[in-house]
C-alpha cells in the first residue's frame, strides 16, 4: 500500500505565529467522520483547484484521493481497501 501527499501546485502560506498566539483560545470543532465516502473519477472533478492538497493511497490497481480541506472539516474518513478498513486523517 502506498500513501502519498499530493500538491497540484507549489503554494505556501506563511504567517507570523505571534499574531495568532495572543489572546486566542483553542476552538473546539465537533468533527463528524465520513464513514462511507463516495468517489468520482478524476475526469469528473470540478470542485478542486491546482493548489489544493490531496492525500492519496494506492493498493494494486486501486487508487483513491482525499482532499485535505474535506479532511480538515471532518477530522477522519473511514474507508475500505482490498486489505481491510483504513482511517485517513489530516
Amino acid at each position: 500500500m502506498t500513501i502519498k501527499f499530493i500538491r497540484c501546485a507549489a503554494v505556501a502560506v506563511i504567517g507570523s505565529s505571534s499574531a495568532f498566539a495572543q489572546n486566542t483560545k483553542p476552538q473546539s470543532m465537533p468533527y463528524t467522520t465520513v464513514d462511507h465516502p463516495q468517489f468520482v473519477s478524476a475526469s469528473q472533478i470540478t470542485f478542486l483547484s491546482k493548489g489544493d492538497i490531496l492525500i492519496g493511497i494506492s493498493n494494486g490497481d486501486v487508487a483513491k484521493a482525499y482532499p485535505a480541506a474535506i479532511l480538515a472539516q471532518h477530522g477522519c474518513v473511514q474507508d475500505q481497501m482490498a486489505d481491510g478498513p483504513i482511517a485517513v486523517t489530516w
